[in-house]
């Protein structure tokens, strides 16, 4: 009978079924082997993933991070007076004291409603548009709107007829055609008729992202407008739409809300455009702008000073108020801060590579069995609850780079990067042991002696930042791909123990990795272990046909023997009297 016949009725008491299974035996556990092989291959994948992502990060952004001389070498600012300056210094900073003068302090353009807001309509309270500019706004049965002007004149217009248009301007240029349109504001008449209100208009106002921010505050019944950045490249200008195109009652608008510029605590009355009465008028532009604060630091004079901020020699300086005298800014180094960072690097970096040491020494032996664990077939998981498998897989996966040789190549690297003295550096000062980073044990794992350090900084304040990051400002090409591929051919042993990790014992460890098991879980790429699983599952699959064109052997040839067997019983009983008497 074929693969899926009946068996066993030729009275032979052969059970067929166990029979080909009995013979498939050797075939399976040869096909589990390669699907334990796949299955490994696949978890080593995702292991690496996670490595690949892991050295990646601390690469851009752990490393990143401590190369920088705010962090490595910083510095703290005092103010003598901080009611009028403040101050924060940078690593590039000097320690010594500054001496500090405010003049001017730079001001942004400020519009501010005088009193309170008029209104040409009925409703004297009302916070609708509409009420500002018009008696009476009625709609018609045809779809226009009737209204009367502050005069009581009656007027009709379309429903999506400009009523109030008008541009914003945060800055001193000429805007673009395109910047007009971005930067208008235009309501028709059925919005009027809708509702819109003063908080409406402060937000469409906002929405245009111009650097003018607007706000209503109902309880004084004001309006304002404030450009946030100072200075006198910043500031309010508003342009009217001609009189047809809604710039009339954008004009009768704004002249009702009484802006006045804020300046030095004190209102100050817009001028009018040339032949006008009013400070806004159709197709007129009006505002005002920021001004420029202007300090002297170390006798030199320093102009055009926005946002009350100034830089210099790697000390910013915040202006509060005009000083009446000198103000001292004192810089001095930040130990605590470096301490504190250079801590936090030998954390990150144990972090790292107590990671790795842990999956390069972890075997994956199972003494239980005197074998290596490997991954599980659907069969032996059908005897496991999953709490059991979970824990299995886990022992699978940890010991899946046991002296993988690259992770042993990286731990090396990065062993040899911080233990290398960084020889461009002069002084007694000039590597990692020297200012209380040592390894612990012959895993890398790191520790730091502070009061070690601290004696370090006293003496040679810059040595931190020396053995961490020299050599790294050596080349000055404005391509980034020429400066990275010259820092990692320069000489090593110059080269700070940051670089070192950043340009080769990190940068190494992520190209191998990427080439070997790329940068994700997913099987389908062409990395080494991509390539591999891929052959697996080819060579898996050429298995299973072989293994199904066996099975059929077997069943034919158990077939055969049934057939052979009925034939003999049925001679056998033609020759001795099966037959009826």
């Amino acid at each position: 009978m074929g693969v899926n016949g009946i068996y066993g009725l030729s009275g032979s008491g052969l059970d067929i079924e166990s029979l080909v299974k009995v013979g498939m035996l050797g075939k399976q556990k040869q096909y589990d082997k390669l699907y334990k092989r796949e299955l490994k291959a696949e978890m080593e994948k995702e292991v690496f993933a996670g490595i690949y992502k892991d050295l990646f990060a601390f690469k851009y952004k752990t490393l990143s991070d401590y190369k920088m001389q705010s962090n490595m070498s910083a510095m703290k600012a005092s103010s003598s007076n901080e009611s009028f300056i403040t101050a924060r210094a940078n690593g590039s900073a000097v320690a010594m004291a500054h001496r500090v003068e405010v003049t001017e302090l730079s001001a942004n353009a400020h519009l501010l409603t005088k009193d309170k807001i008029h209104r040409d309509g009925t409703a004297a309270n009302s916070i609708q548009l509409k009420d500002n500019v018009f008696q009476d706004l009625q709609r018609n049965a045809d779809g226009t709107f009737t209204y009367k002007d502050k005069d009581g004149n009656t007027h009709t217009a379309a429903a999506d007829a400009k009523a109030i248009s008008f541009t914003l301007n945060g800055t001193n240029q000429a805007l673009t055609t395109e910047e007009q349109k971005k930067n208008t504001v235009t309501y028709t008449f059925a919005d009027l008729y809708n509702g819109k209100t003063y908080n409406d208009l402060a937000a469409d106002i906002n929405a245009k992202s111009t650097g003018i921010t607007a706000s209503y505050d109902a309880t004084t019944d004001s309006f304002s407008l404030y450009n946030k950045t100072s200075g006198s490249e910043a500031g309010i200008n508003l342009t009217m739409a001609g009189a047809a195109d809604g710039g009339e009652y954008a004009s009768q608008l704004f002249n009702n809300l009484h802006l006045e510029q804020s300046k030095d605590g004190a209102l100050h009355q817009l001028t009018p455009p040339s032949g006008h009465t009013v400070p806004f008028a159709a197709g007129q532009t009006n505002g005002c702008m920021g001004a420029d604060g202007k300090v002297k630091v170390d006798g030199k004079e320093y102009t055009g000073v926005k946002n009350n901020s100034l830089t210099v020699g790697g000390v910013t300086y915040n202006f509060l108020g005009k000083t009446t005298g000198v103000t001292t800014v004192s810089v001095s180094q930040d130990t605590d801060k470096i301490i504190e960072n250079v801590k936090k690097f030998v954390e990150d970096y144990n972090k790292l590579i107590d990671d790795l040491s842990e999956k390069y020494n972890t075997s994956s032996w199972n003494y239980d069995t005197s074998s290596d664990y490997e991954p599980l077939t659907e069969s032996e998981k059908s005897g496991m609850t999953q709490t059991q498998i979970e824990e299995w897989n886990k022992k699978v996966k940890s010991g899946l780079l046991y002296h993988n040789k690259i992770i042993g190549n990286l731990l090396t690297a990065m062993r040899e990067a911080i233990s290398t003295p960084v020889k461009s550096v002069d002084g007694q000062y000039n590597s990692a042991s020297s200012i209380g980073i040592t390894s612990s044990n012959n895993k890398g794992h790191l520790t730091l002696d502070e009061d070690k350090l601290k004696k370090a900084l006293a003496a040679e304040p810059d040595c931190v930042y020396k053995i961490f990051a020299n050599d790294q400002d050596k080349y000055y090409s404005t391509d980034a791909n020429k400066k990275r591929d010259y820092i990692r051919t320069d000489d090593y042993n110059n080269r700070g123990i940051i670089n070192r990790l950043y340009y080769n014992a990190i940068n190494d460890g992520v190209a191998k990795v990427k080439d070997y098991a790329g940068v994700s879980s997913d099987s389908k790429d062409e990395t080494t272990l991509g390539k591999k699983i891929t052959r697996f599952k080819t060579n898996m699959d050429s298995f299973k046909s072989k293994m199904d064109d066996y099975k059929t052997r077997l069943f034919k040839k158990y077939d055969a023997m049934e057939t052979m067997i009925a034939r003999l019983n049925s001679m056998y009983n033609t020759i001795f009297g099966g037959g009826t008497k």
